[in-house]
């Protein structure tokens, strides 16, 4: 038989008293936060998968940004291309308002007389369209590739630049002597130590057996020659060939420096990165990874960069001719302007046809890197709502594993005050009264 001392139910009491205190301190507070646990210690558990949870959505929540802010500067692209799309060739009900509206006026006789004037349209739309390329979203440059700081069109002295390169610029062809340039003096003969190339378009070359026929040395054409005075074999390319067939006619060869084609070069170089290869990535949650070599694997980013060179065109093709708009349409502003009553001046007549043609190719390119640019916009479009999705859930997730249920939480707030209570009113019948109490 155990005896219940007077200290010992006190002892109990107290214990027990305690825990009820601890147990409804708790309750209130599950009650406050509304959470499952305050401390890692509290569910180990739980914390170490909340705080999973709580970094993917931190890092959704960054993703979200970053590819709503690309969105909208594309959209703001979309906008500027659709207005240049219009100034272009979508009727909107005056051909004076379009080029290829105003060129075909300019084609057409009974219009002929006003082709100074379209001429001048036609300098006032290309203006146009560098200017909507121009437009800026926030502080950058919209169509600046990767460097949205700087501005990437300006017109100097009639010629299109873009952040500082010619948009004509082209890799320079010349006369080549085993695979190099041949170097040649200012005059185009053959030296060794010379500081001039010969360019390719001025040369013409004809059959060194025709050559050989003409024995007649004052009619014989002007024509490369070695140091011991023999014409100098070439392939029919004008490129210096010990077993070709041609022989190179100089009457009309020009000749540029070494300077002169390094720096051609190297602008051709620079504007053909700046078109097809600068990029610039931006993670908006497709995995942006890097392979073992520490690159980034592009397929798993964004290439947020948007290249106005990309859109209008640069470079020349093989008939010297520009690529771009702005500098097709400054040619043909320029024949416009020798026309005399409404006459053409020559063969601008023909030259103003073959360009308008060269035109609608660039035109038609614009129209094609308009809808890829289009299709990139509808792709971060339904990103976002990818994004958006992915971000709710991380939340539901994390929010079933640390926010408590308020109806159970309330419900063991109120138990737990109740025996808390309880246990106090216990205590009047466990405490004995002594002589102090009646004292005070």
């Amino acid at each position: 038989m155990i005896r219940a001392t007077t200290g010992g139910v006190l002892r109990g009491y107290r214990t027990n008293l305690t825990k009820s205190f601890v147990t409804l301190n708790k309750a209130r507070e599950t009650v406050l936060t509304q959470r499952n646990f305050n401390s890692y210690a509290e569910n180990p558990a739980a914390a170490a998968k909340a705080f999973q949870l709580r970094k993917s959505r931190m890092s959704v929540k960054s993703q979200y940004s970053i590819c709503d802010d690309t969105y909208r500067k594309f959209q703001t692209a979309w906008t500027s291309l659709d207005s240049i799309d219009k100034l272009i060739d979508t009727d909107n009900g005056s051909a004076m308002k379009t080029i290829s509206g105003t060129t075909l006026n300019a084609l057409n006789d009974p219009t002929a007389d006003a082709r100074v004037q379209l001429g001048k349209a036609l300098d006032q739309m290309s203006e146009n369209i560098i200017q909507n390329l121009n437009q800026k979203y926030g502080e950058n440059f919209i169509f600046s590739g990767a460097d949205g700081q700087n501005v990437p069109f300006e017109v100097v002295d009639n010629k299109l630049y873009y952040r500082g390169i010619p948009v004509d610029a082209t890799e320079p062809s010349v006369v080549l002597s085993g695979g190099s340039p041949q170097t040649v003096d200012s005059q185009g003969n053959l030296d060794p130590n010379g500081s001039y190339y010969i360019c390719s378009d001025s040369v013409s070359t004809m059959k060194a057996s025709d050559f050989d026929a003409i024995t007649d040395p004052t009619k014989q054409p002007q024509v490369m020659r070695d140091a011991a005075g023999n014409p100098v074999k070439v392939d029919q390319a004008g490129n210096l060939d010990p077993n070709g067939d041609y022989v190179m006619v100089t009457t009309d060869i020009k000749t540029m420096s070494k300077a002169q084609y390094e720096s051609d070069m190297q602008n051709a170089e620079k504007l053909e990165y700046l078109a097809e290869h600068e990029k610039y990535f931006v993670d908006i949650g497709l995995g942006f990874q890097e392979n073992e070599k520490g690159q980034l694997i592009e397929s798993s980013g964004f290439n947020a960069a948007l290249n106005g060179l990309t859109f209008i065109g640069y470079g020349v093709d093989k008939d010297g001719d520009p690529r771009n708009i702005y500098s097709l349409v400054q040619k043909m502003k320029d024949l416009t302007a020798r026309v005399s009553d409404g006459k053409w001046e020559g063969t601008d007549g023909d030259e103003f046809t073959r360009l308008v043609k060269k035109l609608e190719a660039a035109s038609s390119n614009f129209k094609t890197e308009y809808t890829n640019m289009d299709a990139g916009t509808t792709k971060l479009e339904n990103n976002l709502q990818l994004l958006k999705e992915n971000f709710y859930n991380l939340q539901e997730q994390y929010s079933a594993l640390e926010d408590a249920d308020m109806v159970e939480s309330i419900s063991n707030f109120i138990w737990a005050q109740y025996c808390y209570n309880s246990a106090l009113k216990v205590g009047n019948s466990v405490l004995s009264e002594s002589l102090m109490d009646y004292l005070n």
